[in-house]
């Protein structure tokens, strides 16, 4: 079991810090050796617990105020102790031996007295009800009740400004997490307790490590929030736990796919006759292909959305995406806008069924995308295609031709270089991204061989 000790390296020595009945003891450790630092440091605890023990009235390091007699008296007589051991210097006692309590006031005259004994741990427990919680077993935190999880996990996901989709799977951890802890109060939560609800998930619970990583990140999330609000001491016990690296992650994710490989499907004869068949597919895709639009976004889109700037720029106004820097205008093709206009206009929208639970469009635009691709025998053409993949082969190609990583991060809506491997400190104007992605946006328009009506 690992030993955490108040000790820290100031200058060239090793440093014990201990608050002590509103005392603040500071002594150093004479070391830089942090193996012979915690010896030491244990060894002058154990000086001050014994103390304690011996006489609890007079709390640690206050001396003893007791009679000599009477301490000598407490004090075990088996007990022995290694003078050479301190690491501070004492008289040479390796003849000692324990007197009589009688004799005990001449004994300890003078500087006698600052001898103490270091203690067996034995000892110490024994006395850990007159000692402080650095020995002592946890005593029960005030307000406990308030801080079970079920009930912290509700107030986060109640305050925090998430997306429905979001929601529902933070609910889902929730339900999860808290039988697991047996509903405990979060603030006793420790490393190890995360340790081993890592290796529940991925043994018993069979788990994938992104999914772990979810569980764990929604755990992180509602401490840090604690601690914000002054309710959490001490460091984050979910911090630094991740399984995936972020390399890891994007590149595990969604490939980006190049248009080439695009227009063997969206660019075939037989996906252009969905512009009467399924005309809001046709027009989600391509607008899909050309903007880098989630498809909660574009599911949700109606004719209020589709404006034009002061300049005369054509844009798609985004106001309720996954994240607030998602929350953006994106121009839009002038052919692509009149299309989308006059569709939106006639239909109030595209007409699609919002999933239930809060998953929101996905399948109501995969399905249709992955029946056509079975039913023209396509599906080898682009293995695991999803509409997400269209957001990366967008941004991969803005990339490609030279558009400057902050108008990509604008354009798709991205917060970190960590998406677009680019810094933006100011959301460029809808003018500034149509000069810079117009052409490439009208370039795919044609390649594709986009039509309407």
């Amino acid at each position: 079991m690992a030993l955490t000790l108040p000790i820290y390296k100031r200058h060239n020595t090793f440093v014990l810090h201990l608050r002590i009945a509103g005392r603040q003891i500071k002594r150093s450790l004479g070391t830089l050796d942090p193996n012979l630092a915690k010896l030491r440091a244990m060894q002058l605890m154990g000086q001050m617990a014994y103390n304690a023990a011996l006489v609890p009235s007079t709390g640690w390091g206050r001396g003893m105020a007791a009679s000599p007699a009477e301490q000598w008296a407490s004090l075990p007589q088996t007990q022995t102790f290694d003078p050479h051991a301190l690491h501070m210097p004492v008289a040479d006692i390796a003849n000692f031996s324990w007197p009589d309590p009688a004799t005990v006031p001449t004994v300890m005259e003078g500087e006698a007295v600052e001898l103490v004994a270091p203690i067996e741990p034995q000892t110490v427990a024994r006395h850990a009800h007159t000692l402080p919680s650095l020995f002592a077993p946890k005593k029960a935190l005030e307000d406990a009740d308030k801080f079970k999880m079920a009930r912290v996990f509700g107030q986060y996901i109640s305050v925090r400004r998430i997306g429905e989709v979001t929601k529902v799977d933070y609910n889902t951890y929730a339900k999860e997490l808290t039988p697991f802890f047996k509903n405990r109060d979060i603030r006793r939560l420790t490393e190890d307790d995360v340790s081993t609800l890592i290796v529940h998930l991925r043994t018993t619970m069979g788990n994938d490590a992104r999914t772990v990583d979810n569980k764990i990140g929604f755990l992180r999330a509602v401490i840090n929030h604690l601690k914000k609000q002054g309710q959490f001491s001490g460091a984050n016990p979910a911090s630094g736990k991740n399984l995936v690296s972020k390399r890891e992650r994007r590149q595990s994710g969604t490939k980006p796919i190049g248009y080439n490989d695009l227009k063997s499907i969206f660019g075939d004869s037989r996906f252009a006759k969905l512009r009467d068949e399924k005309p809001s597919i046709y027009l989600i895709v391509m607008t899909g292909l050309v903007t880098g639009m989630r498809v909660s976004s574009l599911g949700r889109l109606g004719p209020d959305e589709l404006k034009v700037s002061m300049k005369g720029t054509p844009y798609i106004d985004i106001s309720a995406d996954k994240t607030v820097a998602g929350n953006r205008d994106i121009p839009v093709p002038q052919k692509l806008f009149d299309a989308l206009k006059s569709h939106l206009l006639m239909h109030g929208g595209f007409g699609l069924t919002k999933r239930e639970g809060g998953k929101g469009y996905s399948d109501a635009v995969n399905k249709p995308i992955r029946a056509f691709l079975k039913e023209h025998r396509l599906e080898d053409a682009v293995p695991k295609l999803s509409f997400h993949a269209f957001r990366k082969s967008f941004n991969n190609h803005l990339l490609s031709e030279g558009v400057e990583q902050y108008i990509c991060g604008a354009v798709l809506g991205h917060v970190d270089e960590t998406m677009t491997t680019g810094v933006y400190a100011r959301t460029p104007s809808v003018e500034v991204l149509a000069s810079r992605i117009g052409a490439h946006q009208q370039a795919i328009l044609d390649y594709l061989g986009f039509e309407w009506p």
